[in-house]
């Protein structure tokens, strides 16, 4: 990762994600997760990590260079975040993750009166730290208004997710900006410091 960009972010996050890039973490299987070409291992916070809280497949992330199927993204590639004072910037992708979906899983379908949409996974953050599953008609979201919330069965075998770089870890999917499951606020998963002399290797999403 650029220097010049993490000397941009605020200590904290900074730390965590110069660790991310050395490959000072280690992932067990309940995630298939790419980093930057090394392999990490994330251990599941507390039961609800075993789920996967992420994007159905086909979500499209905003990128500078256009819009970017979730299943795509790999570590580096370029896409929207904002910023603690809410500007739009161009950050890159530090991690990517793809979860098995069991075939019981179920999925929010989230419509604002704007039009935009979006099926996620229930417990997935909204940018301001709500559960998506705790949106109901009538609430905020993102600047406008949820008209529609239905629970939908999942039998597309994974859900996925990423974390962009920046301050907040936050992203547009099909043009609502939500939160990462993978951001250390999240509190998702913990991270462990990987074995020394551990081999690093790319994890196929």
């Amino acid at each position: 990762m650029d220097k010049k960009f993490i000397d941009k972010v605020n200590p904290e996050r900074r730390e965590f994600l110069e660790k991310l890039t050395k490959g000072a973490f280690v992932v067990p299987a309940v995630l298939s997760v790419m980093m930057l070409n090394q392999k990490l291992s994330l251990t599941t916070a507390n039961a609800q990590s075993n789920l996967p809280v992420c994007l159905t497949p086909g979500a499209l992330i905003a990128a500078p260079n256009g819009d970017i199927r979730v299943m795509d993204l790999r570590p580096g590639m370029p896409v929207y975040s904002v910023d603690l004072e809410g500007n739009r910037v161009v950050v890159p992708v530090v991690m990517a993750s793809r979860v098995t979906a069991p075939d019981t899983h179920v999925v929010c379908r989230v419509v604002l009166d704007d039009g935009r949409g979006l099926y996620v996974s229930g417990m997935h953050p909204t940018a301001d730290g709500r559960a998506i599953d705790d949106l109901a008609p009538g609430d905020g979201l993102d600047g406008s208004t949820v008209v529609f919330v239905e629970r939908a069965a999942y039998t597309g075998g994974y859900t996925f997710d990423l974390l962009p770089g920046g301050d907040t870890g936050h992203y547009w999917a099909n043009g609502i900006l939500i939160g990462s499951t993978l951001s250390p606020e999240a509190g998702f998963y913990t991270f462990e410091p990987a074995e020394r002399g551990q081999g690093a290797h790319a994890e196929g999403v």
